[in-house]
């Protein structure tokens, strides 16, 4: 267990002199709002309400807040804290597995496997990737306490797995498959099918089963509302399919042999005939083999659905973002492929070797050691990580444009203004590329440029709502407020109850001077995100230059209660109140 964890160490220690990186990491942590606050009844109340960030996991945000609560927003810290919970998983999974299996020096070097690993280094050194860690915690938990429930079956001891599988679908909804793979474990190594039939093993899987739909039901809410799922006019069903099984495959291939990784692959459209019927046959000929072999060796069907069935909720059937596949995806999948390696290495290998076969299994594993630090190193900054995918993949769109981002933050212009361009010209229809490139342009106050690129963008998607903000915001920063007004009103047809859309317009008519009007969109903004503070202040700042003075002091003391070290409603009231005297 020493080495298993100074091997972790060795390869993660490095990360606390890290920064935060622009992928996720603001929406999480340095940008949030409710967030930077640190934990508080008032973030535990958005945090179990909120569909921020395309997702709902509650617990996720509350760990993040803790953290913040602890650390402030030093980087290092909370580096520190998700390279703790990779740790605390590595030293659960080599518990879970002992428990199960009784084979105490094949789960240390399952464990070794995983915790060491090069796939893992995404879901560790990505500090918006916490959810990961905590779901995989409170899943091997499930499985622990699952494990305690069978010994002596009944409901005080089922009353654990409920809380700890409740827990971990409030990190991470992919621990919707949890019911499915302990039917698996029932198989192998618990063996329950022997004493109890299937339907009687599903019947016993059923709370868990409704607790699965009821995070199904409102990831798919946060998702669609966020519009973060990819429509069929983008990616058809036939290409999911295909794209599912060659993720699969790849998977399988970056597990043997972890090369290439980057932080985003891109999808590249069909694969040929050839290998799509390719990848098929050897899918089907594993499945079919460890069916086969399910008695004799029962360690290859259970890794093997292991595998393949705890992966079905990011494989892509139900399409979100662009992605092809994701190293962090296989973080818990991975392990099974881990049991079939092992398992495998202590049936097939001849008795008489045994003892040198090990050795050179653990030798090959020591591999893994700095090939994993490597890796972990491209994750320093942003900079470092978008370089690093532009490398791998010269026609990477999507990295060009965050390295693009990154570049501009350091001030680097040219480099971010050439790489933004690059995005655009790989993929003309780039949304995301255009409107960073459009961004750029405004803040270099290169205007009529910036126009430009809006109007191309809209061109692209006449309903992406983050393109009329950008560009009414490009319009303001002009004094073009009027136009900007304009923009926004445009988008509230499509989208009349968005909260920042009404926002931002509310602002650009308070700065419009058209106080009457900008209170109908702020009180809206409001009844959407009552803590939305900026709204309250703005609404507050509108009351008081209509003369409201009471009701202005009302919203600046609403905001003073939830943040009392909010600068500009204390200067507001101080003001309203010298005022009323």
């Amino acid at each position: 267990m020493l080495i298993l964890m100074s091997g972790v160490l060795i390869i993660y220690w490095q990360v606390i002199d890290f920064a935060f990186v622009s992928f996720d990491d603001p929406d999480y942590v340095y940008e949030n709002e409710i967030v930077r606050q640190g934990l508080n009844w008032l973030g535990i109340k958005w945090a179990f309400s909120s569909f921020h960030a395309a997702n709902w996991h509650p617990l996720t945000w509350l760990s993040h807040m803790l953290d913040v609560s602890w650390f402030g927003l030093d980087a290092g810290d909370h580096h520190f804290t998700s390279m703790g919970w990779h740790l605390a998983n590595t030293f659960l999974l080599f518990i879970v597995l002992w428990r199960l299996t009784g084979a105490l020096g094949r789960s240390a070097l399952v464990t070794v496997f995983f915790a060491w690993h090069p796939l893992r280094v995404e879901s560790v050194a990505w500090i918006a990737e916490r959810k990961d860690l905590l779901c995989v915690f409170f899943w091997l938990l499930t499985l622990l306490s699952y494990h305690y429930y069978i010994l002596r079956p009944g409901f005080k001891r089922y009353l654990p797995v409920m809380v700890a599988a409740a827990l971990a679908l409030l990190a991470k909804p992919m621990a919707v498959t949890l019911p499915f793979l302990l039917l698996v474990l029932d198989f192998w190594p618990l063996k329950r099918l022997n004493l109890k039939s299937w339907r009687r093993l599903t019947l016993e899987k059923v709370p868990l089963m409704g607790l699965a739909a009821a995070s199904a039901m409102m990831t798919l809410m946060a998702q669609n509302r966020a519009g973060a799922m990819a429509s069929t006019a983008v990616f058809s069903y036939g290409q999911r399919l295909a794209n599912a099984l060659i993720a699969y495959l790849k998977y399988i291939e970056l597990t043997l042999w972890p090369r290439d990784l980057a932080v985003f692959y891109r999808y590249q459209g069909l694969p040929s005939l050839v290998t799509l019927l390719g990848g098929l046959s050897l899918f089907a000929l594993v499945t079919w083999w460890s069916f086969r072999q399910r008695h004799e060796a029962p360690f290859l069907l259970v890794g093997w659905l292991w595998f393949l069935g705890t992966l079905v909720p990011v494989i892509g059937l139900i399409q979100v973002g662009g992605q092809a596949l994701a190293d962090r995806y296989t973080y818990f999948p991975g392990i099974g492929l881990g049991l079939i390696l092992v398992w495998g290495l202590a049936r097939w290998c001849p008795s008489a070797h045994s003892a040198k076969v090990w050795l050179a299994a653990l030798l090959m594993m020591m591999l893994l050691i700095p090939l994993s630090w490597h890796q972990t190193g491209f994750w320093r900054n942003s900079i470092t990580l978008f370089s690093r995918a532009v490398a791998v993949d010269p026609l990477n769109y999507n990295a060009y444009s965050d390295l693009g981002v990154a570049l501009q933050a350091e001030g680097r212009w040219p480099e971010a203004f050439k790489a933004f361009t690059r995005a655009v010209a790989i993929k003309p229809d780039y949304l995301k590329g255009l409107l960073n490139l459009g961004i750029a342009l405004k803040k270099k106050q290169r205007y009529d440029e910036a126009d430009k690129i809006f109007a191309q963008a809209l061109k692209i998607d006449p309903a992406s709502l983050r393109t009329y903000i950008v560009w009414a915001d490009s319009k303001s920063a002009q004094g073009a407020l009027p136009e900007g007004v304009e923009i926004l009103q445009k988008a509230l047809v499509l989208a009349p109850e968005d909260p920042v859309l009404n926002y931002n317009l509310g602002v650009l008519l308070l700065k419009s001077n058209q106080l009457t009007a900008a209170l109908k969109p702020l009180k809206l903004t409001l009844s959407l995100q009552p803590d939305n503070l900026e709204a309250w202040v703005n609404l507050g700042v509108a009351e008081a230059r209509l003369g409201h003075y009471g009701a202005a002091m009302k919203e600046f003391r609403r905001v003073l209660q939830s943040d009392p070290d909010h600068s500009q409603a204390r200067y507001n009231l101080q003001q309203l109140e010298r005022l009323s005297k």
